[in-house]
């Protein structure tokens, strides 16, 4: 069984599209460090769609927040811990829908995205380095094996 999450708005937005807790200073700071990392741009921010939802964190807490990058196929997470420290959740690469599945790896659920050339992408938590696409997926985009490369 599995939950499509839904990108209904944008980052950009303030008022009710985005609520305070996920606008903090802590939550930008993160922002700013990925969008330095992996070099998107300001565009790609400002059309980025927003989700949130809990995975794996306490559910009493403020939810972990998905971004689905503007023009390209990726999508960038914040996490919360269980004492709600935020921090890097990793990236997930492909389209539309996203899929919050019933498995779980490290305590977190394995996230299913959909793949152009057809099929899905699974993506499981790693404690150290966040949310990735698993390397040996056989219809795993060039541009996600690249970024699965980088040592930082």
């Amino acid at each position: 069984m599995s939950e499509h999450l839904e990108f209904e708005r944008r980052f950009s937005g303030f008022g009710p599209a985005v609520r305070p807790e996920e606008r903090t200073q802590e939550i930008l700071d993160i922002v700013d460090g990925f969008m330095h990392r992996w070099g998107y741009s300001v565009s790609n921010l400002i059309g980025a769609e927003l989700t949130v939802g809990h995975l794996g964190g306490s559910p009493e807490g403020a939810p972990d927040l998905i971004f689905r990058m503007a023009v390209l196929d990726y999508f960038e997470i914040v996490i919360r811990s269980g004492n709600g420290t935020v921090s890097y959740g990793g990236w997930l690469t492909g389209t539309l829908p996203v899929s919050v599945s019933g498995e779980q790896v490290n305590g977190r659920p394995v996230l299913l995205t959909t793949c152009r050339e057809g099929g899905r992408i699974r993506h499981v938590f790693d404690p150290l380095a966040g949310y990735r696409p698993v390397a040996d997926a056989a219809n795993l985009p060039l541009h996600a094996v690249w970024r699965l490369s980088d040592p930082a």
